[in-house]
Protein backbone atom coordinates (compact mmCIF):
# COMPACT_ATOMS: atom_id res chain seq x y z
CA UNK A 1 0.00 0.00 0.00
CA UNK A 2 3.07 2.16 0.69
CA UNK A 3 4.13 1.88 -2.79
CA UNK A 4 1.44 3.57 -4.46
CA UNK A 5 3.28 7.32 -4.78
CA UNK A 6 5.99 4.56 -6.98
CA UNK A 7 3.31 3.00 -8.99
CA UNK A 8 1.78 4.04 -11.93
CA UNK A 9 -1.88 4.54 -10.22
CA UNK A 10 0.21 6.90 -8.02
CA UNK A 11 1.94 8.96 -10.85
CA UNK A 12 -0.41 8.92 -13.27
CA UNK A 13 -2.75 11.29 -11.12
CA UNK A 14 0.19 13.99 -11.10
CA UNK A 15 1.21 13.73 -15.01
CA UNK A 16 -1.13 16.98 -16.22
CA UNK A 17 0.06 18.47 -13.49
CA UNK A 18 3.96 17.62 -13.90
CA UNK A 19 3.20 18.24 -17.81
CA UNK A 20 2.28 22.14 -16.79
CA UNK A 21 4.98 23.06 -14.26
CA UNK A 22 8.04 21.33 -16.74
CA UNK A 23 6.75 22.51 -19.73
CA UNK A 24 7.62 18.98 -21.12
CA UNK A 25 5.29 17.62 -23.71
CA UNK A 26 3.31 14.08 -22.41
CA UNK A 27 5.37 12.21 -25.16
CA UNK A 28 8.44 13.91 -23.44
CA UNK A 29 7.21 13.08 -19.72
CA UNK A 30 6.34 9.71 -20.90
CA UNK A 31 10.27 8.59 -22.39
CA UNK A 32 11.76 10.26 -18.91
CA UNK A 33 9.09 7.54 -17.18
CA UNK A 34 10.13 4.99 -19.53
CA UNK A 35 14.01 5.42 -19.19
CA UNK A 36 13.77 6.00 -15.34
CA UNK A 37 11.89 2.83 -15.42
CA UNK A 38 14.01 0.72 -17.10
CA UNK A 39 17.25 2.28 -15.20
CA UNK A 40 15.58 0.87 -12.25
CA UNK A 41 14.49 -2.32 -13.63
CA UNK A 42 18.10 -2.88 -14.09
CA UNK A 43 19.17 -2.15 -10.90
CA UNK A 44 16.56 -4.58 -9.29
CA UNK A 45 18.10 -7.90 -9.70
CA UNK A 46 20.90 -6.17 -7.31
CA UNK A 47 18.67 -5.23 -4.76
CA UNK A 48 17.24 -8.70 -4.92
CA UNK A 49 20.57 -10.25 -3.96
CA UNK A 50 20.54 -7.64 -1.20
CA UNK A 51 17.34 -8.76 0.05
CA UNK A 52 18.90 -11.99 0.27
CA UNK A 53 21.82 -10.83 2.87
CA UNK A 54 20.17 -7.91 4.76
CA UNK A 55 16.48 -9.66 4.97
CA UNK A 56 13.39 -7.85 5.33
CA UNK A 57 13.80 -4.96 8.26
CA UNK A 58 16.89 -3.47 6.70
CA UNK A 59 15.57 -3.09 2.98
CA UNK A 60 12.05 -1.74 3.89
CA UNK A 61 13.61 0.91 6.01
CA UNK A 62 16.27 1.89 2.86
CA UNK A 63 13.06 1.52 0.44
CA UNK A 64 11.01 3.93 3.02
CA UNK A 65 13.46 6.42 3.25
CA UNK A 66 14.43 6.47 -0.43
CA UNK A 67 10.90 6.95 -1.25
CA UNK A 68 10.00 9.66 0.95
CA UNK A 69 13.39 11.38 -1.00
CA UNK A 70 11.80 10.75 -4.24
CA UNK A 71 8.41 12.07 -3.31
CA UNK A 72 10.39 15.72 -2.25
CA UNK A 73 12.16 15.60 -5.06
CA UNK A 74 9.29 15.46 -7.27
CA UNK A 75 7.64 18.52 -5.32
CA UNK A 76 10.40 20.40 -6.49
CA UNK A 77 11.08 19.14 -10.26
CA UNK A 78 10.39 22.71 -11.63
CA UNK A 79 12.59 23.88 -9.55
CA UNK A 80 15.37 21.68 -9.80
CA UNK A 81 14.93 22.03 -13.57
CA UNK A 82 15.61 25.92 -13.02
CA UNK A 83 18.59 24.88 -10.93
CA UNK A 84 19.65 22.84 -13.91
CA UNK A 85 19.37 25.28 -16.65
CA UNK A 86 21.19 28.00 -14.25
CA UNK A 87 24.12 25.61 -13.82
CA UNK A 88 24.26 24.77 -17.30
CA UNK A 89 22.54 27.23 -19.49
CA UNK A 90 24.14 25.84 -22.74
CA UNK A 91 21.91 22.49 -23.02
CA UNK A 92 17.88 22.67 -24.46
CA UNK A 93 15.81 23.46 -21.28
CA UNK A 94 13.62 20.26 -23.13
CA UNK A 95 16.65 18.29 -22.39
CA UNK A 96 17.76 19.50 -18.89
CA UNK A 97 13.92 18.81 -18.03
CA UNK A 98 13.96 15.16 -19.28
CA UNK A 99 17.08 14.18 -17.47
CA UNK A 100 15.46 15.69 -14.07
CA UNK A 101 12.36 13.74 -14.62
CA UNK A 102 13.96 10.62 -15.69
CA UNK A 103 16.37 10.71 -12.51
CA UNK A 104 13.52 11.14 -10.06
CA UNK A 105 11.77 8.34 -11.97
CA UNK A 106 14.37 6.03 -11.65
CA UNK A 107 13.86 6.57 -7.74
CA UNK A 108 10.88 6.51 -7.65
CA UNK A 109 10.57 3.25 -9.60
CA UNK A 110 13.46 1.59 -7.54
CA UNK A 111 11.99 2.16 -4.03
CA UNK A 112 8.10 2.15 -4.69
CA UNK A 113 7.62 0.02 -7.19
CA UNK A 114 10.72 -2.44 -7.17
CA UNK A 115 11.58 -2.65 -3.40
CA UNK A 116 9.30 -1.75 -1.61
CA UNK A 117 6.97 -4.34 -3.42
CA UNK A 118 9.09 -7.05 -3.68
CA UNK A 119 10.40 -6.79 0.37
CA UNK A 120 6.28 -6.87 0.92
CA UNK A 121 5.77 -9.96 -1.21
CA UNK A 122 8.78 -11.57 -0.25
CA UNK A 123 8.45 -11.37 3.35
CA UNK A 124 4.52 -12.69 3.19
CA UNK A 125 5.80 -15.97 1.34
CA UNK A 126 8.30 -16.51 3.70
CA UNK A 127 5.69 -16.35 6.57
CA UNK A 128 3.45 -18.57 5.18
CA UNK A 129 3.52 -22.16 2.92
CA UNK A 130 -0.09 -24.20 3.07
CA UNK A 131 -1.76 -21.17 3.31
CA UNK A 132 0.17 -18.69 1.34
CA UNK A 133 -2.49 -18.31 -1.18
CA UNK A 134 -5.06 -17.70 1.56
CA UNK A 135 -3.31 -15.09 2.86
CA UNK A 136 -2.08 -13.42 -0.46
CA UNK A 137 -6.14 -13.21 -0.50
CA UNK A 138 -6.53 -11.83 3.00
CA UNK A 139 -3.70 -8.65 2.15
CA UNK A 140 -5.21 -8.48 -1.46
CA UNK A 141 -8.53 -6.94 -0.23
CA UNK A 142 -6.64 -4.37 1.57
CA UNK A 143 -4.48 -3.97 -1.51
CA UNK A 144 -6.75 -3.67 -4.33
CA UNK A 145 -9.28 -1.11 -1.99
CA UNK A 146 -6.38 1.29 -1.55
CA UNK A 147 -4.71 1.39 -4.86
CA UNK A 148 -8.46 1.97 -5.99
CA UNK A 149 -8.89 4.60 -3.84
CA UNK A 150 -5.78 5.81 -4.13
CA UNK A 151 -6.62 8.16 -7.10
CA UNK A 152 -9.62 9.22 -5.38
CA UNK A 153 -7.65 10.36 -2.16
CA UNK A 154 -4.75 11.89 -4.09
CA UNK A 155 -6.82 14.27 -6.37
CA UNK A 156 -9.01 15.07 -3.22
CA UNK A 157 -5.40 16.12 -1.74
CA UNK A 158 -4.24 17.94 -4.76
CA UNK A 159 -7.48 19.76 -4.60
CA UNK A 160 -8.19 20.38 -1.60
CA UNK A 161 -4.25 21.65 -0.75
CA UNK A 162 -1.59 21.52 -4.22
CA UNK A 163 0.24 19.16 -6.30
CA UNK A 164 2.96 19.76 -4.40
CA UNK A 165 1.55 20.23 -0.71
CA UNK A 166 -0.27 16.77 -1.53
CA UNK A 167 3.52 15.32 -2.83
CA UNK A 168 5.22 16.45 0.77
CA UNK A 169 1.83 14.44 2.65
CA UNK A 170 2.84 11.49 1.00
CA UNK A 171 6.31 11.73 1.09
CA UNK A 172 5.52 11.87 5.06
CA UNK A 173 3.08 8.95 5.07
CA UNK A 174 3.97 6.19 2.97
CA UNK A 175 8.33 7.04 2.90
CA UNK A 176 9.18 8.13 6.59
CA UNK A 177 6.00 5.94 8.02
CA UNK A 178 6.36 3.06 6.47
CA UNK A 179 10.62 3.10 7.36
CA UNK A 180 9.22 3.30 10.84
CA UNK A 181 6.67 0.81 10.79
CA UNK A 182 9.19 -1.48 8.91
CA UNK A 183 11.76 -1.25 10.99
CA UNK A 184 9.20 -1.75 14.34
CA UNK A 185 7.42 -4.79 12.88
CA UNK A 186 9.14 -6.47 9.70
CA UNK A 187 11.44 -9.84 10.62
CA UNK A 188 12.59 -11.74 7.94
CA UNK A 189 11.27 -15.30 8.43
CA UNK A 190 9.83 -17.16 10.99
CA UNK A 191 12.58 -19.17 12.17
CA UNK A 192 14.36 -16.05 13.62
CA UNK A 193 11.70 -15.84 16.18
CA UNK A 194 11.99 -19.33 17.23
CA UNK A 195 8.88 -20.57 14.29
CA UNK A 196 8.33 -22.13 11.47
CA UNK A 197 5.68 -21.10 8.50
CA UNK A 198 2.14 -20.73 9.13
CA UNK A 199 2.65 -20.20 12.83
CA UNK A 200 3.98 -22.97 14.56
CA UNK A 201 6.55 -23.50 16.75
CA UNK A 202 9.66 -25.26 16.00
CA UNK A 203 9.65 -28.63 17.91
CA UNK A 204 12.70 -30.98 18.04
CA UNK A 205 10.87 -33.35 15.33
CA UNK A 206 10.65 -30.37 12.71
CA UNK A 207 14.64 -29.32 13.32
CA UNK A 208 15.36 -31.78 11.38
CA UNK A 209 13.27 -30.94 8.28
CA UNK A 210 14.27 -27.35 8.15
CA UNK A 211 17.03 -28.66 5.89
CA UNK A 212 15.12 -30.07 3.74
CA UNK A 213 13.10 -27.00 1.99
CA UNK A 214 13.70 -26.63 -1.62
CA UNK A 215 16.80 -24.16 -2.35
CA UNK A 216 16.28 -23.54 -6.33
CA UNK A 217 18.69 -20.83 -7.59
CA UNK A 218 18.47 -18.00 -9.32
CA UNK A 219 20.91 -19.83 -11.96
CA UNK A 220 18.71 -23.04 -11.95
CA UNK A 221 15.39 -21.34 -12.27
CA UNK A 222 16.12 -19.41 -15.18
CA UNK A 223 16.50 -22.95 -17.13
CA UNK A 224 13.59 -24.06 -16.05
CA UNK A 225 9.72 -23.46 -18.21
CA UNK A 226 8.03 -22.16 -15.74
CA UNK A 227 9.82 -19.64 -14.83
CA UNK A 228 9.92 -17.52 -18.20
CA UNK A 229 5.84 -18.73 -19.12
CA UNK A 230 4.88 -17.06 -15.57
CA UNK A 231 7.20 -14.20 -15.98
CA UNK A 232 6.29 -13.31 -19.44
CA UNK A 233 2.52 -13.78 -18.53
CA UNK A 234 2.55 -11.56 -15.43
CA UNK A 235 4.99 -8.74 -17.32
CA UNK A 236 2.22 -8.51 -19.77
CA UNK A 237 -0.31 -7.18 -17.51
CA UNK A 238 2.54 -4.72 -16.04
CA UNK A 239 2.92 -3.51 -19.61
CA UNK A 240 -0.66 -2.83 -20.20
CA UNK A 241 -2.06 -1.67 -17.21
CA UNK A 242 0.54 0.48 -16.62
CA UNK A 243 -0.09 2.27 -20.40
CA UNK A 244 -3.91 2.23 -19.54
CA UNK A 245 -3.25 4.12 -16.24
CA UNK A 246 -0.36 6.53 -16.80
CA UNK A 247 -2.70 7.86 -20.01
CA UNK A 248 -5.82 7.32 -17.76
CA UNK A 249 -7.06 11.03 -17.70
CA UNK A 250 -6.05 11.34 -21.32
CA UNK A 251 -8.39 8.58 -22.40
CA UNK A 252 -11.04 9.24 -20.12
CA UNK A 253 -11.08 12.72 -22.06
CA UNK A 254 -10.84 10.98 -25.54
CA UNK A 255 -13.87 8.98 -24.38
CA UNK A 256 -15.52 12.41 -22.99
CA UNK A 257 -15.26 11.09 -19.69
CA UNK A 258 -14.39 14.21 -17.28
CA UNK A 259 -11.76 13.15 -14.38
CA UNK A 260 -13.11 12.49 -11.91
CA UNK A 261 -15.17 9.50 -13.96
CA UNK A 262 -12.04 8.58 -15.49
CA UNK A 263 -10.59 7.82 -12.02
CA UNK A 264 -13.71 6.51 -10.54
CA UNK A 265 -13.25 3.53 -12.50
CA UNK A 266 -11.01 2.28 -10.64
CA UNK A 267 -13.24 2.19 -7.68
CA UNK A 268 -15.55 -0.90 -9.10
CA UNK A 269 -12.28 -2.25 -10.21
CA UNK A 270 -11.06 -2.61 -6.64
CA UNK A 271 -13.88 -4.82 -5.72
CA UNK A 272 -13.75 -7.10 -8.74
CA UNK A 273 -9.85 -7.26 -7.83
CA UNK A 274 -10.20 -8.07 -3.78
CA UNK A 275 -12.64 -10.72 -4.72
CA UNK A 276 -11.27 -12.57 -7.34
CA UNK A 277 -7.82 -12.07 -5.18
CA UNK A 278 -9.50 -14.23 -1.96
CA UNK A 279 -11.10 -16.02 -4.81
CA UNK A 280 -7.46 -16.82 -6.42
CA UNK A 281 -5.91 -17.27 -3.60
CA UNK A 282 -7.87 -19.86 -2.45
CA UNK A 283 -8.01 -21.92 -5.65
CA UNK A 284 -3.82 -21.56 -5.66
CA UNK A 285 -3.67 -23.82 -2.45
CA UNK A 286 -5.50 -26.30 -4.19
CA UNK A 287 -4.89 -26.41 -8.32
CA UNK A 288 -1.80 -26.14 -10.45
CA UNK A 289 -0.88 -22.42 -10.63
CA UNK A 290 -1.06 -22.33 -14.73
CA UNK A 291 -5.13 -22.07 -14.84
CA UNK A 292 -4.62 -19.11 -12.96
CA UNK A 293 -2.31 -17.83 -15.36
CA UNK A 294 -4.87 -18.52 -17.84
CA UNK A 295 -7.75 -17.28 -16.55
CA UNK A 296 -5.75 -13.76 -16.20
CA UNK A 297 -4.04 -13.71 -19.82
CA UNK A 298 -8.42 -13.72 -21.28
CA UNK A 299 -9.55 -11.67 -18.21
CA UNK A 300 -6.48 -9.01 -19.78
CA UNK A 301 -7.64 -9.59 -22.82
CA UNK A 302 -10.98 -8.57 -22.54
CA UNK A 303 -10.01 -5.66 -20.68
CA UNK A 304 -8.07 -4.21 -23.55
CA UNK A 305 -10.63 -4.41 -25.89
CA UNK A 306 -13.03 -2.74 -23.50
CA UNK A 307 -10.77 0.65 -24.20
CA UNK A 308 -12.06 0.83 -27.78
CA UNK A 309 -15.14 2.55 -26.92
CA UNK A 310 -14.99 3.78 -23.39
CA UNK A 311 -17.94 5.84 -24.08
CA UNK A 312 -19.76 2.93 -23.85
CA UNK A 313 -21.11 2.10 -20.40
CA UNK A 314 -21.13 -1.78 -21.16
CA UNK A 315 -17.15 -1.34 -22.87
CA UNK A 316 -16.55 0.70 -19.59
CA UNK A 317 -17.75 -2.46 -17.82
CA UNK A 318 -15.96 -4.36 -19.62
CA UNK A 319 -12.72 -2.44 -18.91
CA UNK A 320 -13.28 -2.43 -15.28
CA UNK A 321 -13.99 -6.62 -14.74
CA UNK A 322 -11.42 -7.43 -17.56
CA UNK A 323 -8.92 -5.32 -15.73
CA UNK A 324 -10.44 -6.05 -12.44
CA UNK A 325 -10.12 -10.17 -12.61
CA UNK A 326 -6.82 -9.91 -14.15
CA UNK A 327 -5.09 -7.83 -11.55
CA UNK A 328 -6.62 -10.45 -8.60
CA UNK A 329 -5.29 -13.03 -10.06
CA UNK A 330 -1.71 -10.97 -10.65
CA UNK A 331 -1.56 -9.64 -6.98
CA UNK A 332 -1.86 -13.59 -6.01
CA UNK A 333 0.42 -15.18 -8.21
CA UNK A 334 3.19 -12.78 -7.85
CA UNK A 335 3.00 -13.45 -3.81
CA UNK A 336 2.96 -17.86 -4.48
CA UNK A 337 4.43 -19.16 -7.57
CA UNK A 338 8.25 -18.08 -6.62
CA UNK A 339 8.44 -20.17 -3.30
CA UNK A 340 6.43 -22.70 -4.89
CA UNK A 341 8.41 -23.86 -7.68
CA UNK A 342 12.03 -22.58 -6.14
CA UNK A 343 12.03 -22.35 -2.24
CA UNK A 344 12.70 -19.52 0.08
CA UNK A 345 16.30 -19.48 0.24
CA UNK A 346 17.36 -17.78 -2.96
CA UNK A 347 13.50 -15.94 -3.54
CA UNK A 348 15.03 -12.45 -3.74
CA UNK A 349 17.46 -13.07 -6.12
CA UNK A 350 14.53 -15.15 -8.41
CA UNK A 351 12.20 -12.34 -7.48
CA UNK A 352 14.53 -9.55 -8.18
CA UNK A 353 15.12 -10.78 -11.56
CA UNK A 354 11.20 -11.18 -11.90
CA UNK A 355 10.84 -7.17 -10.80
CA UNK A 356 13.43 -6.15 -13.03
CA UNK A 357 11.51 -7.96 -16.21
CA UNK A 358 8.14 -6.34 -14.53
CA UNK A 359 9.42 -3.00 -14.01
CA UNK A 360 10.97 -3.21 -17.29
CA UNK A 361 7.68 -3.95 -18.66
CA UNK A 362 5.95 -1.32 -17.09
CA UNK A 363 8.29 0.90 -18.64
CA UNK A 364 7.26 0.29 -22.32
CA UNK A 365 3.60 0.88 -21.40
CA UNK A 366 2.83 4.30 -21.38
CA UNK A 367 5.23 5.21 -24.68
CA UNK A 368 3.06 2.28 -26.02
CA UNK A 369 -0.04 4.29 -25.51
CA UNK A 370 1.61 7.63 -25.78
CA UNK A 371 3.16 6.67 -29.45
CA UNK A 372 -0.48 5.44 -29.98
CA UNK A 373 -1.94 8.77 -29.24
CA UNK A 374 0.07 10.49 -30.89
CA UNK A 375 0.33 8.93 -34.74
CA UNK A 376 -3.78 8.14 -34.14
CA UNK A 377 -5.26 10.77 -32.53
CA UNK A 378 -6.59 8.22 -30.01
CA UNK A 379 -5.60 4.86 -27.86
CA UNK A 380 -7.28 2.44 -30.26
CA UNK A 381 -3.77 0.54 -31.82
CA UNK A 382 -2.53 0.41 -28.71
CA UNK A 383 -5.62 -1.48 -27.35
CA UNK A 384 -5.59 -3.85 -30.13
CA UNK A 385 -1.53 -4.55 -29.62
CA UNK A 386 -2.05 -5.37 -26.25
CA UNK A 387 -5.24 -7.38 -26.57
CA UNK A 388 -2.76 -9.34 -29.40
CA UNK A 389 -0.50 -9.73 -27.34
CA UNK A 390 -3.00 -11.18 -24.27
CA UNK A 391 -3.23 -14.52 -26.81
Amino acid sequence: MASIPGQTIGVGVYIDFLIQSTSLTRMQISMSYMIGTIMSSLLLPLAGRCYDIFGSRVMIVFAGIGLGIAMLMLSQSSNLIMVIQTLLPEINPAVSGVLVMTFIFLLLRQFGQGIMAMVSMNTLAKWFDRHRGFVSGISGIFVSFSFAGAPLFMNVLIEEYSYTASMFLLALICGLGMALIGWTFYRDKPEDCGMLMDGKKIDADEKTNLSEEREITLKAALRTYNFWIFCLGLCSLSLIITGFTFHISSIGALAGLSRMDAFGMFLPMSVISAVSHLIAGWASDRMPLKYLLMILLVSLGMGCLGILHLESIWFRMLVISGFGISGGLYACLIIVVWPRFYGRKHLGSINGLFMGAQVFASAIGPPVFGISENLTGNYSTSAWISAVLCL
